[in-house]
């Protein structure tokens, strides 16, 4: 009976629970013994549309690859005409889908795409989409496309489309139209950069944090002077980012471009850093770490092959639960001045990687922080 109740919770908003185990009851009747209620129950929910595809907006992933969606459209875009690389012309539209769980961009290819033009599919419309899982981007989409197909269909009640801002522990990697209302706790100055259309391009990158955890977002040219007026501490509302995993930190990150929206905010946000002790610290992972210094070797200064000077200073943090070398790197490594053995710090936003003899060890960087808790 289980599996019969998972089952019609995918089409409880098109038939009442009373109705959907009499059609169960019919089916199991019709295939004399052949088919056990689990089997029946599929088959009434194949008749009906649902397919074993079938998922929620919030978990649609990359290794899907063809799902099942059954969703509102809430943004429609126009339809427009392009060009093939041999000659032909086609329709595409862009489509936003919500659920209860999150929303989703879909991308209507020909003919899909033509029951927007004809006004077939509008927007307010609750519509079923079957279609291939890809990368945008904005995040995941899903196109429609050959092999695809779109249509509206009529529920018992209306779909809840989700209104409430993410929490940062439930932001994955490839979610478009991130929502969220998070505390400021840190923000880097403007850097410029040349695209390779020769144009010039501006980027900011700022940390959010509440009660779930935090988050690096990346803001891009205009977006990222939309800081130049908000300070560490401010509550922030942002909407439209898409996440994505940093290659090299591994940890999930939000980007924040032409189409997204930015404010302050005055929903009250708690916000306090996890520390994560010594001994369960593992390479390629970002971390917080608290402790006091148990060793502290001089600090170097160095070339770099671009000629430019560096220095790095090799510190060791013990706390109750083990021992671990941190390299602190530029600017960090002029905490030599306020420090000595037995000063507690906390190292906030440290990349721990693989060192000597397989050792474990923190790298703290530009991006990182280092608090001096007790000298």
């Amino acid at each position: 009976m289980d599996k019969v109740m998972e089952i019609y919770e995918k089409l409880k908003d098109r038939i009442s629970l009373e109705e959907f185990l009499a059609l169960v009851d019919e089916k199991e009747a019709q295939m004399a013994g052949l088919a056990d209620k689990d089997t029946a129950a599929r088959l009434v929910a194949l008749g009906m549309g649902i397919s074993d595809d079938e998922k929620k907006i919030g978990e649609v992933t990359l290794e899907l690859s063809k799902v099942v969606l059954v969703g509102k459209v809430i943004a429609c875009s126009d339809v427009r005409v392009f060009n093939r690389e041999d000659g032909s012309s086609g329709n595409v539209a862009n489509l936003t889908l919500a659920d209860e769980t999150g929303s989703i961009r879909v991308v209507l290819w020909d003919d899909a795409a033509d029951l927007v033009k004809v006004g077939e599919i509008v927007f307010g419309d609750s519509i079923q989409v079957s279609g291939f899982v890809r990368e945008g981007r904005n995040g995941l989409e899903v196109s429609v496309g050959r092999g695809g197909k779109v249509d509206k269909i009529a529920l018992n009640e209306d779909i809840q489309v989700r209104i409430d801002p993410y929490q940062i522990n439930e932001i994955k990697a490839g979610m478009g139209n991130v929502y969220l209302i998070a505390k400021l706790l840190d923000i880097s100055d403007i850097r410029t950069f040349q695209r390779k259309d020769g144009s010039a391009g501006k980027v900011r990158n700022v940390t959010l944090g509440d009660a779930t955890g935090k988050i690096k977002v990346t803001l891009w040219d205009e977006n990222a002077d939309t800081f130049n007026d908000i300070k560490p501490g401010d509550n922030i509302e942002i909407t439209g980012g898409y996440a994505k995993e940093n290659s090299f930190s591994n940890q999930v990150e939000i980007n924040l471009g032409n189409n997204c929206s930015i404010r302050t905010s005055s929903k009250k946000i708690e916000f306090k850093e996890q520390f994560t002790p010594i001994a369960d610290i593992v390479p390629k992972q970002q971390y917080n770490v608290e402790g006091h210094i148990t060793g502290l070797d001089e600090l170097k200064q160095f070339q770099r092959k671009d000629g430019s000077a560096a220095q790095v200073l090799n510190i060791h943090i013990s706390d109750e639960s083990g021992r671990i070398r941190a390299a602190l790197w530029g600017e960090q490594a002029d905490i030599i001045q306020e420090i000595d053995l037995g000063t507690r710090v906390q190292v906030i936003d440290c990349y721990a990687k693989p060192g000597w003899n397989d050792e474990v060890e923190l790298s703290v960087g530009d991006r990182s922080r280092i608090i001096i808790v007790e000298k």
